[in-house]
């Protein structure tokens, strides 16, 4: 493509990467230890529900924890893909395969956050709801990378509604219209905005300066 640099699809690109750091930096600590403690929650829910016998439900609680370490520890695409290796079918599992591939789109590696991200299987209740759209939020990530704007549009729009979260539709409503702007649809860019607000009243003050 010529001239990238002053191209919408660009623009939208450097913005994406830049979200996606400023995510990492500002609330990656934050974030990665609630994904830890929704972890352990699910990790405890099945111990309650499956063992009744006091020794042999302490014994899973402590595999809980030293599974919640482990992943507070991994901090890497490997060290991710090892908690995966060792507690395969676990919540904690699941939840390393949306850090390495996050992890990975982060490093530029899109076919290694692609292959990560095909091992996350999506997770019932509010608080996995909210993970199920990050997950659909960085395939949108990864499709405007690649320039697959109609497929970015399509993970964008599933993310805004995977989850009831005020925070996750309006993130991902206004990517989704960036992608729409990228397109040189400003008709569609603009009811994005416009439904943002529509929800949440609240929000009309932010979305001013975007709104025609």
């Amino acid at each position: 493509m010529a001239n990238k640099v002053q191209t919408p699809e660009n623009d939208l690109m450097v913005e994406t990467k830049g979200k996606l750091e400023l995510f990492f930096d500002k609330h990656g600590s934050k974030i990665l230890w609630i994904i830890i403690i929704v972890g352990l929650a699910f990790s405890a829910y099945f111990i309650f529900k499956n063992y009744s016998d006091g020794r042999q439900l302490q014994e899973e609680q402590a595999a809980s924890i030293a599974m919640g370490n482990e992943l507070s520890g991994a901090k890497s695409v490997e060290g991710y893909d090892k908690v995966q290796e060792e507690y395969e079918g676990t919540a904690a599992a699941n939840t390393s395969a949306y850090l390495a591939g996050a992890a990975a789109l982060q490093a530029g590696d899109l076919a290694k956050a692609e292959a990560e991200l095909a091992k996350y299987v999506n997770v019932e209740g509010a608080a996995g709801e909210m993970l199920n759209a990050k997950v659909l939020g960085l395939k949108g990530d990864i499709a405007v990378e690649k320039d697959q704007l109609d497929e970015a549009a399509k993970y964008f729009a599933e993310a805004a509604q995977a989850s009831d979260d005020e925070h996750t539709f309006v993130t991902y409503t206004k990517k989704l219209a960036l992608v729409y702007a990228a397109q040189n649809n400003e008709a569609k860019a603009q009811e994005c905005y416009k439904d943002i607000v529509k929800k949440y009243p609240k929000q009309e003050r932010a979305m001013a300066k975007y709104i025609r």
